[in-house]
């Protein structure tokens, strides 16, 4: 059997760690061995167990046998099925225009299409990373593949220091810049 003390100042409260029945009562005696006064739940009486306080075995008394006082405890409050919390979500409406964030690859490969500007693209390597992996090649190789051999100006490697927050230090790091007419 398992069971629990919980010291309350001169009083020891035993608990049996199983589910309590809502309409017991709780026993009040003393240690037959050392006076120490103990409370159980009236569901273990006449079960054989060690005082907390002498070590001493003893059997927990029965309901209204002597020196035993019987407390009676309120019952429980019945249990509310747990109902799904409804959550309300609000989105936010604007008038007007909606605002474009993202452009979308039409429009990027629209503007790198025909008007005869120069232009100047830069990746860095260290903007490429994306979770612990290097995708620096793929994203180059991405962009020059939206453009036309004759377009493509030149390609030249670019080193520069960043500071990082992490470390507290500036690393060096390596990109590319291409020059290529539109």
């Amino acid at each position: 059997m398992c069971l629990g003390w919980h010291n309350l100042g001169k009083e020891i409260r035993i608990d049996l760690f199983s589910n309590r029945s809502s309409n017991m009562a709780d026993l009040n005696f003393d240690c037959p061995h050392c006076g120490q006064n103990l409370t159980t739940d009236e569901s273990i009486s006449g079960e054989q167990i060690d005082c907390p306080n002498c070590s001493k075995p003893f059997e927990i008394p029965k309901p209204g046998e002597q020196n035993v006082t019987v407390i009676e405890t309120p019952p429980a409050p019945p249990k509310e099925e747990a109902k799904p919390e409804s959550k309300k979500y609000s989105v936010p409406v604007h008038e007007g225009k909606p605002e474009v964030l993202v452009e979308s690859k039409a429009a990027e490969e629209e503007a790198m299409s025909g008007d005869g500007r120069i232009c100047v693209k830069t990746i860095k390597r260290g903007e490429c990373i994306e979770l612990g992996h290097d995708k620096f090649d793929d994203v180059l190789n991405e962009f020059l593949a939206k453009l036309d051999r004759d377009q493509i100006i030149s390609i030249q490697s670019v080193n520069y220091a960043h500071f990082d927050p992490s470390t507290q230090k500036y690393l060096d790091d390596y990109g590319a810049m291409i020059v290529y007419q539109r």
